[in-house]
């Protein structure tokens, strides 16, 4: 028996959605959503569309889901003897468990295998645009939000 032959709308739908990012669009702000809990879902849904596009004009911030504060407390535990630095094991296995795909593999402090809070920071900060982004540029990861 031979499979089904493929069906030409629903692999328009595919690429359509793959094109656009909608996946990861979707992924993303519902894990923002679910970090915030906000009263009212869908005025919080709205507004994070239009920080996305805010960022994507180079008018605002990416809306981050976690504070300076969560990132300290999560390199806090990491760094069990406050030596100031956690290893790069320690640095990769933090940054998958927060769910970023795609980080820097060789940050400041790599080479010593001694990877330090503001490093972490940054990286952690900057992560999550690479991660959603699949390192493409804002701009064109959403031109419908235009």
């Amino acid at each position: 028996m031979s499979a089904p032959a493929p069906n030409p709308k629903s692999q328009m739908a595919e690429a359509y959605v793959q094109k656009h990012r909608i996946p990861e669009l979707f992924e993303n702000m519902t894990a923002a959503l679910i970090h915030s809990q906000p009263e009212n879902a869908k005025k919080f849904m709205i507004k994070y569309l239009e920080t996305l596009k805010e960022f994507r004009d180079e008018k605002g911030s990416y809306p981050a889901m976690f504070t300076d504060a969560n990132m300290t407390a999560v390199f806090g535990m990491l760094d069990v003897t406050n030596k100031g630095y956690i290893s790069m094991e320690q640095y990769r296995s933090a940054l998958k468990t927060l769910g970023v795909k795609k980080y820097n593999a060789r940050p400041d402090g790599c080479e010593k295998d001694q990877i330090s809070l503001p490093t972490f920071m940054t990286e952690a900060e900057e992560a999550p645009i690479t991660s959603i982004m699949s390192s493409q540029p804002f701009s064109k990861a959403f031109p419908e939000l235009e």
